[in-house]
């Protein structure tokens, strides 16, 4: 149970398959558009399914980058929402005009492959914060895998800190405990760690089925910080079980919180960021940090789908209506 009472309360969680989403009843998709070819796989598959389309796109160099497939989400019917100015309270108005009239329950599935992690961060804050007319919300959050790329991004970096700006914020009471999921980018993990000096790392290392060999390079790329830690504090899990990253956040972040500060910092795949911020809900003293680099050029196959999507129901009821 959570510390803190919500006005949507999370009351359930579960992996569905991508099948089982075509044929749900949906109110609403909410996606974002990127240089990534994955950006249009489940819009593809769902936009004659669904009358309500969002398409949420940003400013400057990002916008003109996601521009490149604008013509298609026009085609599929997708109105665009431009989140260059108070992302917060967008996203709050945009929620309400979904959610805020009476129903049983309403069914939106966020496409958040391509979406930087403080907008699907705070898509759930807002939901979390909000007392909406249904009585319960179901969200189906879809995740398409894609091949990752191969070599370590050597780039500067523009920003560690909390997701989310207005919380999260380290208060230097207790000593830090730090969960990091590891990706190829072992450089900016290390500076995070350096600037953090937490008293405890543990390391999450990710597994995936559609590409085993990023496992290895993984490994690879973070030995010097791996030799550094006791193997208890190395963790193997399933980037395409999100249910198991549940478990295992629960499990470790209990430990952690009784004597220490835990904070999340998710640099692998984003199924388990998405877990790390429905845990978040549930324990909201578990602090949520990310490292943001620079902006970085790739090649033309970055970010191609890699196999069906990874989809979590998770299901808030109004504990005003219950």
């Amino acid at each position: 149970m959570a510390d803190d009472p919500f006005e949507m309360e999370l009351t359930h969680l579960n992996q569905i398959d991508f099948r089982e989403l075509l044929l749900e009843k949906i109110d609403c998709v909410i996606t974002a558009s990127g240089n990534q070819p994955r950006c249009l796989f489940i819009p593809e598959k769902l936009h004659k399914l669904v009358s309500k389309k969002i398409l949420l796109t940003c400013p400057g160099n990002q916008k003109r980058i996601g521009d490149k497939h604008q013509h298609v989400f026009t085609d599929y019917g997708f109105t665009t929402i431009d989140l260059s100015t108070d992302e917060p309270k967008v996203l709050e108005y945009l929620l309400k005009a979904i959610c805020d009239h009476p129903a049983h329950h309403i069914n939106i599935v966020v496409d958040y492959s391509c979406m930087p992690k403080k907008w699907y961060a705070l898509i759930i804050d807002c939901i979390t914060r909000s007392p909406y007319a249904t009585e319960r919300l179901n969200l189906y959050l879809a995740y398409t895998p894609k091949v990752f790329d191969r070599n370590p991004t050597r780039k500067n970096i523009d920003y560690i800190g909390p997701i989310v700006l207005h919380r999260d914020h380290l208060k230097d009471k207790k000593p830090v405990s730090m969960i990091a999921s590891l990706d190829n980018n072992h450089n900016s993990l290390q500076e995070a760690i350096s600037k953090i000096k937490p008293q405890k790392l543990l390391a999450f290392i990710p597994h995936c089925i559609h590409d085993p060999e990023y496992t290895r390079l993984v490994m690879e790329n973070n030995k010097s910080l791996l030799g550094r830690l006791d193997s208890n504090c190395i963790i193997n899990y399933d980037m395409d079980r999100p249910e198991e990253i549940n478990t295992l956040l629960t499990s470790y972040c209990l430990d952690e919180r009784i004597a220490s500060e835990v904070m999340i910092m998710p640099q692998g795949p984003k199924t388990f960021s998405m877990m790390s911020m429905l845990l978040s809900v549930r324990y909201p003293d578990v602090k949520l940090w990310e490292v943001i680099l620079k902006d970085q050029k790739h090649t033309a196959d970055h970010g191609l789908p890699a196999a069906n999507p990874v989809i979590v129901k998770v299901s808030f009821l109004n504990d005003e209506l219950d």
